[in-house]
Protein backbone atom coordinates (compact mmCIF):
# COMPACT_ATOMS: atom_id res chain seq x y z
CA UNK A 1 0.00 0.00 0.00
CA UNK A 2 2.25 2.77 -1.25
CA UNK A 3 -0.38 5.32 -2.28
CA UNK A 4 -0.77 6.84 1.18
CA UNK A 5 0.76 9.36 3.54
CA UNK A 6 2.74 7.57 6.26
CA UNK A 7 4.38 8.85 9.46
CA UNK A 8 8.12 8.79 8.90
CA UNK A 9 10.26 10.60 11.48
CA UNK A 10 10.06 13.20 14.23
CA UNK A 11 11.00 16.66 12.98
CA UNK A 12 13.40 17.09 15.90
CA UNK A 13 15.42 14.05 14.74
CA UNK A 14 16.59 15.79 11.56
CA UNK A 15 19.64 18.07 12.11
CA UNK A 16 20.54 21.06 9.97
CA UNK A 17 24.00 20.10 8.71
CA UNK A 18 23.52 16.48 7.64
CA UNK A 19 20.92 13.98 6.50
CA UNK A 20 19.20 11.11 8.31
CA UNK A 21 18.68 7.76 6.64
CA UNK A 22 15.54 5.71 7.14
CA UNK A 23 14.12 2.66 5.39
CA UNK A 24 10.42 3.07 4.57
CA UNK A 25 8.23 0.80 2.44
CA UNK A 26 11.34 -1.10 1.35
CA UNK A 27 13.17 2.01 0.11
CA UNK A 28 16.12 3.92 1.54
CA UNK A 29 15.24 7.57 2.12
CA UNK A 30 17.38 10.48 3.32
CA UNK A 31 15.77 13.33 5.27
CA UNK A 32 17.38 16.76 5.50
CA UNK A 33 16.40 20.41 5.87
CA UNK A 34 15.06 22.41 2.94
CA UNK A 35 15.86 26.05 2.30
CA UNK A 36 13.06 27.23 4.59
CA UNK A 37 14.06 24.82 7.35
CA UNK A 38 11.36 22.24 6.63
CA UNK A 39 12.16 18.51 6.51
CA UNK A 40 12.41 17.16 2.95
CA UNK A 41 13.17 13.71 1.56
CA UNK A 42 15.09 12.18 -1.35
CA UNK A 43 16.03 8.68 -2.35
CA UNK A 44 19.14 7.89 -0.34
CA UNK A 45 21.13 6.59 -3.31
CA UNK A 46 23.11 9.06 -5.40
CA UNK A 47 22.21 8.47 -9.08
CA UNK A 48 25.87 8.95 -10.06
CA UNK A 49 27.52 5.93 -8.39
CA UNK A 50 24.93 4.84 -5.78
CA UNK A 51 26.71 6.21 -2.72
CA UNK A 52 24.60 6.90 0.38
CA UNK A 53 23.56 10.55 0.54
CA UNK A 54 22.95 10.19 4.27
CA UNK A 55 26.72 10.03 4.72
CA UNK A 56 27.07 13.42 3.08
CA UNK A 57 26.93 16.97 4.40
CA UNK A 58 24.53 19.87 3.98
CA UNK A 59 27.16 22.45 3.05
CA UNK A 60 24.66 24.84 1.46
CA UNK A 61 21.16 25.76 2.65
CA UNK A 62 18.47 23.46 1.26
CA UNK A 63 20.92 20.97 -0.27
CA UNK A 64 22.68 17.72 0.52
CA UNK A 65 26.03 16.68 -0.98
CA UNK A 66 27.06 13.14 -1.86
CA UNK A 67 30.07 12.08 0.26
CA UNK A 68 31.76 10.28 -2.66
CA UNK A 69 32.16 12.76 -5.54
CA UNK A 70 30.41 15.85 -4.21
CA UNK A 71 27.27 15.78 -6.36
CA UNK A 72 24.94 18.27 -4.65
CA UNK A 73 21.13 18.09 -4.76
CA UNK A 74 18.48 20.57 -3.73
CA UNK A 75 15.25 19.68 -1.91
CA UNK A 76 13.49 18.78 -5.19
CA UNK A 77 16.24 16.28 -6.05
CA UNK A 78 17.70 18.42 -8.83
CA UNK A 79 21.49 18.13 -9.19
CA UNK A 80 22.82 21.68 -8.70
CA UNK A 81 26.60 21.18 -8.58
CA UNK A 82 29.31 18.53 -8.97
CA UNK A 83 31.96 19.58 -6.47
CA UNK A 84 34.30 16.76 -7.45
CA UNK A 85 34.37 17.83 -11.12
CA UNK A 86 34.24 21.55 -10.52
CA UNK A 87 31.95 24.43 -11.47
CA UNK A 88 32.12 23.67 -15.23
CA UNK A 89 31.02 20.04 -14.91
CA UNK A 90 28.87 18.88 -17.83
CA UNK A 91 27.15 16.34 -15.62
CA UNK A 92 24.73 18.96 -14.28
CA UNK A 93 21.56 19.07 -16.34
CA UNK A 94 22.04 15.70 -18.01
CA UNK A 95 19.20 13.18 -18.07
CA UNK A 96 19.16 10.90 -15.04
CA UNK A 97 21.37 13.14 -12.93
CA UNK A 98 18.61 14.08 -10.49
CA UNK A 99 17.62 12.15 -7.36
CA UNK A 100 14.04 11.08 -6.73
CA UNK A 101 12.23 13.32 -4.27
CA UNK A 102 9.30 12.40 -2.02
CA UNK A 103 6.62 14.86 -0.88
CA UNK A 104 6.64 15.54 2.87
CA UNK A 105 4.49 17.49 5.31
CA UNK A 106 5.14 18.18 8.98
CA UNK A 107 2.28 18.42 11.47
CA UNK A 108 2.52 18.58 15.27
CA UNK A 109 6.25 17.85 15.01
CA UNK A 110 5.83 14.62 13.01
CA UNK A 111 6.98 14.32 9.39
CA UNK A 112 4.67 12.46 6.99
CA UNK A 113 5.85 11.17 3.62
CA UNK A 114 4.18 10.19 0.35
CA UNK A 115 6.06 7.42 -1.49
CA UNK A 116 3.40 6.46 -4.02
CA UNK A 117 3.69 6.52 -7.78
CA UNK A 118 0.56 8.61 -8.25
CA UNK A 119 -0.26 12.20 -7.36
CA UNK A 120 -0.39 12.68 -3.56
CA UNK A 121 -3.88 12.51 -2.13
CA UNK A 122 -5.06 15.14 0.37
CA UNK A 123 -3.17 14.32 3.56
CA UNK A 124 -6.32 14.76 5.67
CA UNK A 125 -7.69 11.57 4.09
CA UNK A 126 -4.87 9.51 5.63
CA UNK A 127 -3.85 11.31 8.84
CA UNK A 128 -6.05 11.75 11.95
CA UNK A 129 -7.89 15.09 12.10
CA UNK A 130 -6.28 16.20 15.36
CA UNK A 131 -3.01 16.77 13.49
CA UNK A 132 -4.70 19.71 11.76
CA UNK A 133 -6.54 21.08 14.82
CA UNK A 134 -4.68 23.99 16.48
CA UNK A 135 -6.42 23.23 19.81
CA UNK A 136 -5.21 19.64 20.08
CA UNK A 137 -2.13 18.41 21.91
CA UNK A 138 -0.64 15.44 20.06
CA UNK A 139 2.21 13.60 21.76
CA UNK A 140 3.86 10.70 20.00
CA UNK A 141 6.58 8.09 20.30
CA UNK A 142 8.03 5.47 18.00
CA UNK A 143 9.29 1.89 18.11
CA UNK A 144 10.76 -0.58 15.63
CA UNK A 145 9.22 -4.04 15.56
CA UNK A 146 10.89 -6.97 13.83
CA UNK A 147 7.58 -7.96 12.29
CA UNK A 148 5.70 -7.52 9.05
CA UNK A 149 3.31 -4.56 9.08
CA UNK A 150 0.21 -6.77 8.90
CA UNK A 151 0.57 -8.72 12.17
CA UNK A 152 1.94 -5.54 13.76
CA UNK A 153 -1.49 -4.01 13.13
CA UNK A 154 -3.79 -7.04 13.24
CA UNK A 155 -3.24 -7.88 16.91
CA UNK A 156 -6.10 -5.53 17.74
CA UNK A 157 -9.68 -6.23 18.77
CA UNK A 158 -9.42 -10.01 18.89
CA UNK A 159 -9.41 -12.34 21.90
CA UNK A 160 -5.76 -11.86 22.92
CA UNK A 161 -6.21 -8.80 25.14
CA UNK A 162 -6.77 -10.29 28.58
CA UNK A 163 -4.48 -13.30 28.18
CA UNK A 164 -1.45 -11.52 26.71
CA UNK A 165 -1.85 -8.39 28.84
CA UNK A 166 -3.15 -9.95 32.07
CA UNK A 167 -0.11 -8.78 34.04
CA UNK A 168 0.24 -5.37 32.40
CA UNK A 169 -0.27 -2.24 34.44
CA UNK A 170 -3.12 -1.27 32.11
CA UNK A 171 -5.10 -4.42 32.97
CA UNK A 172 -4.16 -4.43 36.65
CA UNK A 173 -5.50 -0.88 36.97
CA UNK A 174 -8.98 -1.75 35.61
CA UNK A 175 -12.06 -1.82 37.82
CA UNK A 176 -14.27 -4.94 37.83
CA UNK A 177 -16.29 -3.76 34.83
CA UNK A 178 -13.20 -3.13 32.71
CA UNK A 179 -11.59 -6.38 33.80
CA UNK A 180 -14.64 -8.46 32.86
CA UNK A 181 -14.93 -6.62 29.56
CA UNK A 182 -11.34 -7.56 28.68
CA UNK A 183 -11.73 -11.13 29.89
CA UNK A 184 -15.02 -12.10 28.27
CA UNK A 185 -15.55 -9.91 25.22
CA UNK A 186 -13.84 -12.31 22.77
CA UNK A 187 -16.92 -13.32 20.72
CA UNK A 188 -19.11 -10.47 21.99
CA UNK A 189 -17.96 -7.62 19.76
CA UNK A 190 -20.55 -5.54 17.89
CA UNK A 191 -20.66 -5.63 14.07
CA UNK A 192 -18.39 -3.43 11.98
CA UNK A 193 -18.95 -1.27 8.94
CA UNK A 194 -16.83 0.48 6.32
CA UNK A 195 -16.99 4.28 6.25
CA UNK A 196 -16.11 6.25 3.10
CA UNK A 197 -14.11 3.30 1.79
CA UNK A 198 -11.27 4.28 4.12
CA UNK A 199 -12.12 3.04 7.61
CA UNK A 200 -13.40 -0.05 9.39
CA UNK A 201 -15.28 1.01 12.53
CA UNK A 202 -17.52 -0.61 15.12
CA UNK A 203 -21.20 0.28 14.90
CA UNK A 204 -21.50 0.58 18.69
CA UNK A 205 -18.40 2.21 20.13
CA UNK A 206 -20.05 2.51 23.56
CA UNK A 207 -19.71 -1.24 23.88
CA UNK A 208 -16.00 -0.65 24.59
CA UNK A 209 -16.53 1.90 27.33
CA UNK A 210 -13.99 0.67 29.88
CA UNK A 211 -14.59 3.71 32.05
CA UNK A 212 -18.33 3.45 32.72
CA UNK A 213 -18.76 0.81 35.41
CA UNK A 214 -22.44 1.73 35.72
CA UNK A 215 -23.18 0.85 32.11
CA UNK A 216 -25.86 -1.86 31.76
CA UNK A 217 -25.61 -3.68 28.47
CA UNK A 218 -27.35 -6.94 29.45
CA UNK A 219 -24.82 -9.03 27.55
CA UNK A 220 -23.09 -12.27 28.42
CA UNK A 221 -20.17 -10.16 29.61
CA UNK A 222 -22.28 -8.71 32.39
CA UNK A 223 -23.44 -12.16 33.50
CA UNK A 224 -20.15 -14.05 33.13
CA UNK A 225 -18.22 -15.31 36.13
CA UNK A 226 -14.71 -13.96 36.51
CA UNK A 227 -13.33 -17.51 36.73
CA UNK A 228 -14.74 -19.84 34.10
CA UNK A 229 -14.57 -23.64 34.19
CA UNK A 230 -12.93 -25.47 31.27
CA UNK A 231 -14.17 -29.09 30.87
CA UNK A 232 -11.33 -29.91 28.48
CA UNK A 233 -8.87 -29.13 31.28
CA UNK A 234 -10.53 -31.45 33.77
CA UNK A 235 -12.70 -28.72 35.24
CA UNK A 236 -9.81 -26.33 35.85
CA UNK A 237 -10.62 -22.64 36.18
CA UNK A 238 -9.04 -19.63 34.53
CA UNK A 239 -7.93 -17.16 35.69
CA UNK A 240 -6.44 -19.51 38.24
CA UNK A 241 -6.82 -17.06 41.13
CA UNK A 242 -9.04 -14.10 41.98
CA UNK A 243 -6.16 -11.77 42.79
CA UNK A 244 -6.88 -9.52 39.79
CA UNK A 245 -10.58 -9.45 40.67
CA UNK A 246 -9.85 -8.33 44.23
CA UNK A 247 -7.46 -5.69 42.93
CA UNK A 248 -10.16 -4.45 40.55
CA UNK A 249 -12.40 -3.69 43.54
CA UNK A 250 -9.69 -1.41 44.93
CA UNK A 251 -9.25 0.25 41.54
CA UNK A 252 -13.01 0.72 41.27
CA UNK A 253 -13.02 2.55 44.60
CA UNK A 254 -10.17 4.80 43.46
CA UNK A 255 -11.83 5.49 40.10
CA UNK A 256 -15.06 6.57 41.78
CA UNK A 257 -13.25 9.03 44.04
CA UNK A 258 -10.61 10.26 41.59
CA UNK A 259 -12.79 10.32 38.51
CA UNK A 260 -11.65 12.62 35.72
CA UNK A 261 -13.96 14.58 33.48
CA UNK A 262 -14.76 12.39 30.49
CA UNK A 263 -16.40 12.87 27.15
CA UNK A 264 -16.23 11.16 23.78
CA UNK A 265 -13.61 13.15 21.87
CA UNK A 266 -13.89 11.74 18.36
CA UNK A 267 -16.92 13.19 16.59
CA UNK A 268 -16.06 12.06 13.04
CA UNK A 269 -17.33 8.51 12.52
CA UNK A 270 -14.59 7.79 9.98
CA UNK A 271 -11.95 8.32 12.67
CA UNK A 272 -13.80 6.62 15.54
CA UNK A 273 -12.98 3.26 17.14
CA UNK A 274 -11.49 0.99 14.50
CA UNK A 275 -8.82 0.96 11.80
CA UNK A 276 -8.29 3.63 9.16
CA UNK A 277 -6.38 3.04 5.95
CA UNK A 278 -3.58 2.65 5.51
CA UNK A 279 -2.59 1.39 8.98
CA UNK A 280 -3.96 3.48 11.86
CA UNK A 281 -5.85 1.97 14.81
CA UNK A 282 -7.97 4.31 16.96
CA UNK A 283 -9.45 4.12 20.47
CA UNK A 284 -11.26 6.93 22.28
CA UNK A 285 -10.60 6.69 26.04
CA UNK A 286 -12.71 9.83 26.65
CA UNK A 287 -9.77 11.50 28.42
CA UNK A 288 -7.51 11.10 25.39
CA UNK A 289 -7.49 9.43 21.99
CA UNK A 290 -5.05 6.58 21.48
CA UNK A 291 -3.80 5.85 17.96
CA UNK A 292 -1.28 3.34 16.69
CA UNK A 293 0.02 3.76 13.14
CA UNK A 294 2.27 1.29 11.35
CA UNK A 295 4.72 2.28 8.61
CA UNK A 296 6.27 -0.74 6.87
CA UNK A 297 10.05 -0.66 6.95
CA UNK A 298 10.43 -3.72 4.75
CA UNK A 299 8.77 -7.14 4.48
CA UNK A 300 10.06 -8.20 7.91
CA UNK A 301 10.16 -5.00 9.98
CA UNK A 302 7.83 -2.13 10.84
CA UNK A 303 7.94 1.32 12.40
CA UNK A 304 5.25 1.73 15.06
CA UNK A 305 4.03 5.26 15.83
CA UNK A 306 1.86 5.95 18.88
CA UNK A 307 -0.24 9.12 19.09
CA UNK A 308 -1.77 10.45 22.30
CA UNK A 309 -4.28 13.23 21.66
CA UNK A 310 -5.92 15.46 24.24
CA UNK A 311 -7.44 18.93 24.45
CA UNK A 312 -6.08 20.61 27.61
CA UNK A 313 -7.94 23.83 28.33
CA UNK A 314 -5.05 25.73 29.94
CA UNK A 315 -1.25 25.92 29.55
CA UNK A 316 -0.86 24.34 32.99
CA UNK A 317 -2.94 21.34 31.95
CA UNK A 318 -0.93 21.02 28.75
CA UNK A 319 2.25 20.93 30.80
CA UNK A 320 0.77 18.38 33.19
CA UNK A 321 -0.29 16.18 30.28
CA UNK A 322 3.19 16.36 28.74
CA UNK A 323 4.85 15.41 32.01
CA UNK A 324 2.44 12.53 32.55
CA UNK A 325 3.15 11.27 29.04
CA UNK A 326 6.93 11.41 29.39
CA UNK A 327 7.20 10.13 32.96
CA UNK A 328 4.41 7.54 33.03
CA UNK A 329 2.02 7.03 30.11
CA UNK A 330 4.59 6.33 27.39
CA UNK A 331 6.10 3.52 29.45
CA UNK A 332 2.79 2.13 30.69
CA UNK A 333 1.00 2.03 27.33
CA UNK A 334 3.77 1.65 24.77
CA UNK A 335 6.57 -0.20 26.56
CA UNK A 336 4.77 -2.29 29.16
CA UNK A 337 1.42 -2.96 27.42
CA UNK A 338 2.36 -2.89 23.72
CA UNK A 339 5.73 -4.42 24.52
CA UNK A 340 3.86 -7.62 25.36
CA UNK A 341 2.30 -7.55 21.88
CA UNK A 342 5.71 -6.94 20.34
CA UNK A 343 7.20 -10.01 22.01
CA UNK A 344 4.48 -12.25 20.53
CA UNK A 345 4.09 -10.65 17.10
CA UNK A 346 7.82 -10.72 16.33
CA UNK A 347 7.72 -14.53 16.50
CA UNK A 348 4.66 -15.09 14.27
CA UNK A 349 5.48 -17.39 11.36
CA UNK A 350 4.05 -17.18 7.86
CA UNK A 351 5.81 -20.39 6.83
CA UNK A 352 3.42 -22.60 8.79
CA UNK A 353 0.13 -24.06 7.46
CA UNK A 354 -2.81 -21.78 6.76
CA UNK A 355 -4.40 -20.03 9.74
CA UNK A 356 -7.54 -21.58 11.28
CA UNK A 357 -9.76 -18.70 12.37
CA UNK A 358 -12.23 -18.36 15.23
CA UNK A 359 -15.30 -16.14 15.51
CA UNK A 360 -13.27 -13.70 17.62
CA UNK A 361 -11.00 -13.09 14.60
CA UNK A 362 -13.76 -11.25 12.73
CA UNK A 363 -12.11 -7.83 13.07
CA UNK A 364 -8.67 -8.78 11.66
CA UNK A 365 -10.42 -10.58 8.80
CA UNK A 366 -12.60 -7.55 8.10
CA UNK A 367 -9.50 -5.36 8.01
CA UNK A 368 -7.86 -7.68 5.48
CA UNK A 369 -10.98 -7.33 3.34
CA UNK A 370 -10.82 -3.54 3.67
CA UNK A 371 -7.21 -3.57 2.43
CA UNK A 372 -7.96 -5.96 -0.43
CA UNK A 373 -11.05 -4.20 -1.74
CA UNK A 374 -10.58 -0.55 -0.81
CA UNK A 375 -6.87 0.29 -0.64
CA UNK A 376 -5.84 3.14 -2.90
CA UNK A 377 -4.29 2.34 -6.27
CA UNK A 378 -1.94 4.51 -8.38
CA UNK A 379 -3.59 6.95 -10.78
CA UNK A 380 -4.45 5.35 -14.11
CA UNK A 381 -2.59 8.04 -16.00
Amino acid sequence: MTEYWYPAIADRKVPRRKGVRRTLLGQEVVFFRGKEGQVVALSNWCPHRNASLAQGKCHFAGTITCPYHGLTFDETGEAKAFLGEGARSRYIGRRGADARSFPTQTHKGLVFIWMGEGKPSPIAEDVPPEFFDPKSLVLFSQQRWKANWRPALENLQDSHAFYVHRNSLEVLSQDEHGLNLLLHMGPERPPTKIVNGRALVFENTRFFDFQDSQQKRKTNIERAEFQETYPGLGGAKFPRTKVRLHLSHVMGFLRRHLRQERDWMVKDEEWSLGVHLPTTFRFDYQTHVYSRAVTPKNADESWIFYYNTSYPATPLRRLRHRLNYVLYYDWKQHRNFSGQDKRIVEEISYKEPQEKFSSSDAFPLAYRLLVTEHSRKPDAD
